[in-house]
């Protein structure tokens, strides 16, 4: 009988043990700098009632036992050493526990932050035909929302990390780095992009970031936006192939207003995005390339669905040399690699994308 007794009696121990080394290792950060605390009070008012003078002598004595560092024998009444060994076990657990959490969940970060950023690289190697956004200011976010609204692919570099953040929680994938070097473009996909946006915080950022873009890819179409009006010559020169200017368009847009007013409502709707824009009156404004394979190459306009089954108006056609023809005729030849600027009903718009891609 006694010896079941014993038995059962380290059962219950081992649990209790158990149960509460699994109450530490569960425990967050916070709780367990409570309980090193919590040790820390134990022992000073343990080591203050078995003899301890003052209580900076007893917390001096708890701190020198959890550390193990020890200065001899402190205590000479058995009771002190009995109270030692309790504490040394309880003490020393709890540190170990305490800082093995910490370097776990350190750890545990680091390595959740690495594998995020090398599965981010893998999908952007894996990407081709996609767009690459140089900052992500005020002005490159507004960008990128278009650019989402049309669901296509993106990439966004940036310096600053906490920019970086913000686009990644945008479902964006973000390269933290200097646009202005290689390196960072590179990392970004630039030599499977189909173009670049310049949208850094000053005009000199947006020209070497082209000038190095251009060398990488001298086929690569670069649009990039002039904070000073004086400046677009500059990043002309320096391979932009379109230049866009916040001060020409408001200006532009302004003066519109007074002489055209109805003209700058169309426009402004045109030019806006999303809900704010032609879907107001339940249209859109797009374009699409005619491929080898659409049944459309060949073709007359008139002869063609594009009005007559999906209601849509073709506004513009750009011939592959770049010529442009506004308010095509119905006998104009539909050719391979036409571009076609066409507003109409955004599920007419998908019906025709489709018949251009083939």
């Amino acid at each position: 009988m006694g010896w079941r007794r014993k038995k059962r009696r380290a059962v219950e121990g081992a649990a209790f043990t158990g149960a509460v080394l699994a109450w530490l290792t569960s425990r967050t950060p916070r709780s367990m700098t409570i309980a090193v605390v919590a040790v820390l009070l134990f022992g000073t008012l343990g080591y203050w009632l078995v003899g301890a003078e003052t209580l900076i002598d007893a917390l001096y004595m708890a701190v020198i036992t959890v550390s193990t560092v020890g200065y001899g024998d402190e205590v000479p009444t058995q009771a002190g050493r009995l109270f030692s060994i309790v504490y040394v076990i309880i003490g020393v657990g709890v540190f170990s526990l305490t800082l093995s959490t910490l370097a776990s969940s350190l750890v545990a970060g680091r390595v959740h932050e690495v594998i995020g950023r090398r599965r981010m690289e893998r999908q952007i190697l894996e990407l081709a035909g996609h767009l690459v956004l140089c900052g992500y200011g005020r002005f490159g976010q507004i960008t990128a929302g278009e650019i989402i609204d049309k669901a296509a692919d993106l990439v966004v570099i940036d310096i600053d990390g906490a920019r970086v953040d913000e686009a990644q929680e945008a479902g964006i994938l973000a390269v933290h780095g200097d646009a202005t070097e290689e390196e960072s473009l590179l990392k970004a996909g630039v030599m499977a992009a189909r173009a670049l946006l310049c949208t850094l915080p000053s005009d000199a950022e947006n020209v070497y970031a082209i000038l190095n873009a251009r060398e990488m890819r001298p086929d690569l179409p670069i649009v990039a936006l002039a904070r000073d009006r004086r400046a677009e010559s500059k990043l002309l020169r320096a391979g932009a192939n379109y230049v866009v200017s916040p001060y020409s368009i408001g200006a532009t847009h302004m003066a519109r207003q007074i002489l055209s007013p109805n003209v700058a409502q169309v426009f402004g709707l045109a030019a806006a995005g999303g809900e704010d824009g032609l879907k107001q009156v339940g249209v859109e404004l797009d374009e699409f390339t005619i491929t080898a394979t659409s049944p459309l190459a060949g073709m007359a306009l008139k002869d063609s669905p594009i009005r007559r089954e999906y209601g849509v108006m073709v506004v513009a056609i750009i011939a592959p040399d770049g010529s442009r023809d506004f308010g095509p005729g119905p006998n104009v030849v539909l050719r391979e690699g036409s571009v076609l600027v066409s507003i109409g009903p955004p599920e007419a718009l998908v019906k025709l994308r489709d018949i251009c891609s083939g």
